[in-house]
């Protein structure tokens, strides 16, 4: 009978990224399954980042950035998989970008497992982001899995073809990929979300600062404003970009 055990010296092991959202749970139920299958060790990985890298110094929370991460890792893993585990589980905690932390975390596994974020259409573009990243750079199988389980390929950016001149055939055309990151730090006070929105649009880096205030005859739940904080942050950012598209397309560049 085969064995699914990895041969001698040979080890199989799956990253899983972990944010504590439920699509991030279902991506590591997946991957413990996966793993039971194969014989695989079961890396959970968690990136947290400071708001000051951004260029903005915001009171920092009582626990601290890194603290509230490593508790937030250590719950899922606990509460995902309890106390008896059907494999081995590894956890790490690291300092920067998501994608630059899945993706360095993936080199020599088996498969890179990512929980995809359906809370709507700005959600799913960040993951767009950071998943066509991982499967762009990384050097193994990127699988997105959805909040009920199932498992799909994130999409990757198709190959641009045009008509050869002269032949009818297509000829497959260069594609050039850009990675622009954006990092969005919300605090709640009380009756009021403020935003600090940075884009770093390939060494140019917008700023944008926006808040949003619950209706004082409401129960006081912060929360409420993050919707309308992020997305006038957002359109302020959309304006700046706007703006500076006109002026790079009126203007001639310098030599």
């Amino acid at each position: 009978m085969a064995s699914n055990q990895p041969a001698p010296g040979l080890e199989r092991r799956i990253v899983v990224g972990i944010d504590g959202s439920a699509p991030s749970k279902a991506a590591l139920r997946w991957a413990v399954g996966q793993a039971v299958l194969t014989g695989a060790t079961v890396h959970a990985v968690a990136a947290w980042e400071y708001p000051s890298l951004y260029g903005w110094f915001a009171p920092m929370v009582d626990e601290g950035f890194e603290q509230a991460a490593q508790r937030t890792l250590t719950a899922e893993v606990n509460e995902v998989i309890g106390p008896e585990r059907p494999v081995e589980i590894r956890e790490s905690l690291v300092l920067g970008h998501a994608a630059e932390v899945l993706l360095e975390a993936a080199e020599g596994a088996d498969l890179l497992v990512l929980g995809s974020r359906g809370r709507g259409t700005f959600a799913r573009t960040l993951l767009g982001s950071v998943s066509t990243r991982c499967a762009v750079h990384g050097v193994c199988p990127v699988v997105i899995v959805r909040s009920d389980g199932t498992a799909s390929a994130p999409p990757v950016p198709s190959t641009t073809t045009a008509t050869a001149a002269g032949t009818g055939e297509q000829a497959p055309q260069a594609v050039r990929t850009k990675d622009w990151q954006l990092s969005l730090h919300l605090v709640e006070d009380r009756d009021t979300t403020r935003v600090h929105a940075v884009l770093d649009a390939d060494g140019t880096v917008l700023h944008s600062d926006a808040l949003a205030r619950r209706n004082p005859r409401d129960t006081p739940t912060p929360a409420v404003g993050d919707d309308f904080a992020v997305g006038r942050a957002l359109v302020d950012l959309g304006h700046q970009m706007l703006r500076a598209g006109v002026h790079s397309a009126t203007d001639p560049a310098e030599e």
